[in-house]
This record gives structure tokens, sequence and C-alpha cells, in this order.
């Protein structure tokens, strides 16, 4: 029996590799890309994986802070960046641009065999278990999900299927082997970054395992109940605590971040689908593609329902023909309420309102990615059922056979034709291309930061790979504190923020804010009326690359300007002014020229005039992403003001001790310096690091003491057992 079962596993994989290299094989094209205009691989996961890459090639480790945009912020806890994500392993070895194809090409195998399995747990046999992975492997909604560059959602949408499979393990055999699998299942999808579709299967488990229960409870099989709660329990700790040095850090981060501002118009982002849209399920383009630009939404893979139709069609067998077995039912209600949340309806709203967590996520139509996960399954179980009649009634199992295989075909043929009309790839150069602009830039051995104006004359996905730190960029989890600063610098006044992605830089209201943020270069794509008396022109290049989201690559024109009045990374003033909490900040900046003064929020020195020393110097002589190390000399006390943005994860020590740092100007930092020649490092850590990292290394070694202790247990007792 175990060898027939790896003959099947060794004739799946086999068969899922071979239909991958068909159907997806020329994404692994050497020295070419995905790409589509609507690509978030260059406009987003490019430079977040340089950033990674450069700093392991560096021998810096994990990089836990990026500056190449919004003049610096956490790279470690965002849920985007996916550091520690096992699928993500060649990022760390290889240029991201050169194995983007091939860890989206893993992703669409490793899913492939994940419905495999969940087919085997179902109890199913061999033909509708490969049925299922192969319309798993060829999903128009991942193969959307892949059109649309999302290399952050794609974990979420490879593994959440196992952990239904584990979870539903569980509640049937309630063991410590059970506890273990499903454990391992659920730290590896909360390594997965985008943790939104692992809060919607959590929604589902939770009723399923409340039904249960329930029955359990009317069975009066109460011990069993509460074995299951325990393994339950024990299992969801265990995998929280493994991904710990990943969520305490993110969780704490979020007051800081704009994204829990997010309005009611965020979290629908103008995708409110309505019934119009279940056309999609019959058609992937009934309401329009953007190849052509027909569809009206603009984004098909958000609101697109279809997930094949044959699946479809054997998910409504599954759904009638199998209604018997146990998980068919769940499968069904699942399928019918994961409809009902995605569209606009009441449900929704009430979630919205009254649901914890639930507001969090936006765009509620993203539950389409699991309806396509339980019509799946229901195919695999209506395969299943037809196969048994058509063996019932011919009495000739080659007639189901055939007829599995004819389906399977079908299915494979035209997920490679979409595949074709829609993925593509071009040149690594023209994804991350050498611009004339970041060859001069690069000639300035000096550190500095640029501000390009508006979102369309250096991608931000760029600058990176040009060694670019520029003030504005795409984040979606960006700091709130310094979109206030960018607010004030630009508009002069308190304006009210609201979660963005998007922070782009388009004129100039407080000069000194520009000028303290280190910017000594501003690109445009077209002369500026900028003050002659702060600024000069550089350089004027023309037919430089431009990638622009949702319209492609294009050609523009670039002038530089160079800040005659931009300051250090590091410099000292002569007026400290003391404030307390964030609007006493901003109306204490408002009255004050911040090229001289300081607006320290809650130091532990009131108001006071520093004497200026012309002896007085400070020199930045090491700086990596998250590290800066100054070297100072002065006759007497002065404030240093730093030029990074402010996070209460940076640590300082002076001289080797430790130091305290300050609050400056909103969203940058400063600190004390006694009389005397010192040595101040900054370095940045996530929140609660140290405490988080130690939860996980405890979770992992009860993970593998616990793992070793029941397989030797099990070997010992198949030792033990009789020949036969």
């Amino acid at each position: 029996m175990r060898a027939h079962r790896i003959q099947d596993w060794l004739f799946a994989l086999l068969l899922i590799v071979s239909l991958a290299f068909i159907g997806y094989g020329f994404l692994l094209k050497p020295g070419s890309v995905p790409y589509s205009p609507y690509s978030d691989i260059v406009s987003y996961h490019l430079a977040a994986k340089e950033v990674l890459f450069r700093s392991i090639q560096a021998g810096q480790g994990l990089p836990y802070w990026r500056a190449d945009q919004l003049s610096g912020g956490p790279a470690f806890t965002s849920p985007n960046a996916l550091y520690t994500y096992p699928l993500h392993g060649l990022f760390y070895l290889f240029p991201p641009a050169a194995v983007m194809g091939w860890t989206i090409w893993l992703h669409l195998v490793t899913g492939a065999c994940v419905f495999y399995w969940v087919g085997q747990s179902l109890g199913l046999s061999r033909w509708p278990r490969l049925l299922m992975a192969v319309a798993a492997l060829f999903n128009f909604k991942v193969l959307m999900a892949v059109y649309a560059g999302w290399l952050s959602v794609l974990p979420s949408l490879t593994f959440p299927p196992l952990l239904f499979a584990a979870f539903f393990r569980l509640v049937k055999c309630p063991t410590p082997k059970s506890a273990l699998a499903l454990a391992a299942v659920g730290g590896l999808c909360l390594h997965g970054g985008q943790i939104q579709l692992v809060y919607y299967s959590g929604l589902f488990l939770v009723a399923y395992a409340l039904v249960a229960f329930g029955h359990s409870w009317r069975a009066g099989r109460y011990q069993e109940m509460r074995r299951t709660a325990g393994w339950l329990t024990a299992s969801g700790v265990l995998a929280i605590g493994m991904a710990a040095y990943l969520l305490v850090p993110l969780v704490a981060e979020m007051p800081l971040v704009s994204r829990g501002l997010a309005s009611k118009e965020f979290f629908f982002s103008f995708h409110s689908l309505g019934w119009r849209h279940l056309q999609t399920f019959f058609h992937p383009e009934a309401l329009g593609s953007p190849l052509d630009g027909s569809y009206p939404g603009i984004e098909l893979w958000e609101d697109v329902a279809y997930f094949g139709l044959f699946p479809l069609l054997l998910a409504f067998l599954g759904g009638i023909l199998g209604w018997r077995r146990s998980p068919t039912r769940f499968l069904v209600v699942s399928f019918a309420v994961s409809v009902l949340i995605s569209l606009d309806t009441p449900i929704v709203r009430f979630l919205y309102e009254f649901f914890p967590g639930f507001q969090t996520f936006r765009l509620p139509g993203r539950m389409l990615f699991l309806t396509a996960c339980f019509g799946i399954a229901l195919a695999g179980i209506g395969l299943e059922e037809l196969l048994a009649r058509l063996r019932g009634e011919s009495g000739r199992p080659w007639r189901s056979v055939l007829a599995a295989v004819a389906m399977i075909l079908v299915i494979a043929g035209e997920g490679i034709f979409y595949a074709y009309r829609y993925l593509d790839t071009i040149p690594q150069a023209d994804v991350a291309p050498a611009t004339n602009y970041g060859q001069l830039l690069a000639l300035d051995p000096t550190l500095f930061r640029v501000a390009p104006v508006g979102p369309y004359t250096i991608p931000y996905g760029w600058a990176a790979t040009q060694g670019l730190q520029l003030i504005s960029g795409y984040e979606p989890y960006n700091l709130r504190h310094y979109q206030k600063y960018l607010l004030l610098m630009q508009l002069g006044r308190n304006a009210r923020i609201e979660a963005a992605n998007w922070s782009d830089f388009v004129r100039v209201a407080r000069w000194d804010l520009f000028d303290v943020l280190n910017v000594k270069y501003i690109l445009a794509r077209k002369p500026q009326d900028l003050p002659p008396d702060r600024f000069e022109t550089v350089a004027q290049y023309q037919n430089q690359p431009l990638f622009v989201l949702y319209s492609g690559l294009h050609r523009i024109n670039v002038v530089i300007y160079r800040n005659k009045m931009s300051l250090p990374r590091i410099f000292w003033v002569t007026r400290v002014v003391s404030a307390q909490g964030e609007d006493e900040t901003i109306a204490a900046i408002q009255r004050h020229d911040l090229r001289d003064f300081a607006v320290v929020q809650n130091a532990e020195r009131n108001d006071e005039e520093i004497p200026d020393s012309p002896g007085d110097r400070a020199r930045v002589i090491r700086v990596s992403d998250g590290n800066l190390e100054v070297e100072t000399q002065n006759l007497g006390d002065r404030y240093l003001v730093i030029s990074e943005v402010w996070h209460p994860g940076w640590r300082a020590t002076l001289d080797g001790r430790p130091h305290s740092l300050y609050r400056t100007d909103l969203t940058l930092m400063g600190a004390w310096l006694p009389a005397g020649k010192h040595q101040l490092v900054l370095e940045f850590r996530p929140l609660h690091w140290h405490i988080a990292l130690g939860i996980s290394l405890i979770s992992w070694a009860v993970f593998l003491i616990w793992s070793a202790f029941e397989f030797t247990r099990t070997r010992g007792v198949l030792l033990h057992q009789p020949l036969r």
C-alpha cells in the first residue's frame, strides 16, 4: 500500500511538473522577468528583494530597514517583504530579476501539489486528485494574480487549502501527530506575509469547529470534544509562536502605520462587486478584459470569479451527488457564503462594522480566491462520484479513466491558452534599467536623498537597483507621522491624513522642511519654476525609461536640479524647542525655521539656545540600511539632528554605552551630545524583537522536540508489530 501511494505521488508530481513546464515554462526564460503593465513586481517587489539581496551579499544579514524610498522605513515587518518565507529562498542567492520567474513557477507547482494532497485527505482516488491538482495549477484566479505581479499574495493562495486539510484531519482524528501537522501548516501560512486569506480561512475553520463541537455535545462525546479543543489550541499557540518574530513587531507597529486610519472607502477601494460579476464564474472575460481595455474596473484579477468551466460544472455535481460525504456540506455552504461575502451585500457591511479584524483588510472581493479553493475541492468530489457511477453502469473501468483523462486535458488546455494569453516576459534590462540620471547621481560621493516630482518621473521600484534614496515611494504599510510631515512640507499646514499606498512629492510650501530631509536633488519631467537662489540645473536627459503602473513602459525627458541649501544627513542646531505630543510639535514647527531650530518631542531639557562653535564637526563614517555610525567633536553640549525617520525601534550607543534618542521635527531623530570627541552608533531593530525572537526560538524547539518524540514513538510501535 505504501509503495502504491509513493508511485501515485511520483506520477502526480511528474504530471504537474510537465504541465507546469508546458504552460508556464516561458516564465523561466533566462534573462527575462514576468511582466505586465499592471505588475507589482516592477513597481514594488524587485526593489524589496533587491534590498534583501544587497544586504545578504554585503554580509549584513536580514535588512530590518530600507532606505530606498520614503526617506527610510521598516523593511522586515512589512507583510510584503517575506524575507524569511521558505519559497523565497532564491532571493538570498541570486539577483531578484534573475529568479523572479522561477519563484512564481515554484508557487504554481507547489499549489498544485497541495491540492493533490487535499484530494488525498478527502479520501478521493487518483484521477479526482489529479484533476484537482491540474485545476489548481491553471486556476484563472491564480493566473491573474501572477499577471498582477502579486508576489506577496501567492503564498496565501498556495497554502490555505493545506490548512483546511490539516484542520479537518485534526477534528476527525485529534492526535498529537495531527496537531503537529496543523501547527506546521499554520506556521507556514503565517510566514506568507499577506494574511488576509489566512484570516478569512480562519473564519470558516472556526465555524467548522463549532459545528463539530455541537455534534459531539449532542452525542455526549464530551471527552473527545475536550481533546479536540485541546489539540486545536496547542497547535494554534505553537503556530503563532513559531511566527511570533514576525507577528509581534507587526502588531506593535500598527499604531504607527497609516493603514490603521483606513476608511470604509479605502476598505472597498472602488471594488464593490455586484451581482453582474457572477457572470465571470462562467467566462472570465464576460465583462471585458484588461488586455484590450474593455474591462471597466481595470483590475480583473480582483473581481473575476472564474476558476475553470469544467471544475465549476464538476463542483455543481459534487455538491449534489456527494452530499452525503462529510466535508461536502461544509464545502458547499462555504462556497455560497464566500460568494455572498465577496459581493457588496449587507452581510459585508455588518462584518465590517461589528466583526473583529474584518475591516483591517481591504477588498472583501478577495474572498473569491477561497471560493475557487472550495470549488476545486468540490470538483474533485464531483469527479469521484461521476466515475463511480460510470464504473457501475458500464462495468468497464477504462471508460471512466478515459473520461477523467479527457477532463484533465481540457482543463490543462484551457489553462495553457489563458497562460499564453495573459502572461508575458520582458528582458531584465527593461525592468531594472541603467539610466543616465542614475549614473550621474552615482558619481556624487555624499549621502543624500532625491525628490522626484510626481509619481511619473522615477519609478519607485527602481530606486533600490539604482542606489537612490527617495523621499516619496510606494509602500502600503507606511508610517503615518512621515505622511504628516510630507503634507506639512507640501501644504504648509496640518492636514488630515488617511490610509494611502502611494506617497508622492508634488510641491513645496516649507523649504526648510525640505532641506532637513537631506534632499540634494530634484528630478522632474519638465523644467520647474524653482527659486534661483536655491537651485541650479545640473543636467537634462532625453529618452529616459519609465514604468507607470497600469500604463506600462514609456520614455520621458528628465531635468536634474541641485539644491544648494540642502542640509547633510546629520547637522547641529543652535536652538532646541521642547514640545509635548504631535499637535504641539506641529504647532511649534509652523512657528520656527527647522534649519536652525529643532523641535524635540518629550525632551528632558527645556527650551534653550545653544552657542554655535565653528570648530564643532559631525560626519557619517559608515551607513547601511538600518545602521548609522557617526563621529562627532564639539566644544560644548550640542544637539545633533539626525535626518533618519523616527521609529521606536531605533537604538543608539555613545562610545559603546546606551544613549537616548529623541523624536525631532515630528518625523526625524536627534540626540544631545556632551563636549568632546564621540562615536554615536544607531541601529534599528523591529519592536520587541528580542522577546518575539525568543518566543519563536522556544516554539521551534518545542516543535522539533515534539516531532522527534512522535517520530521515535511511532517508529517504535512499527518495529514491535509482528510481521505478517
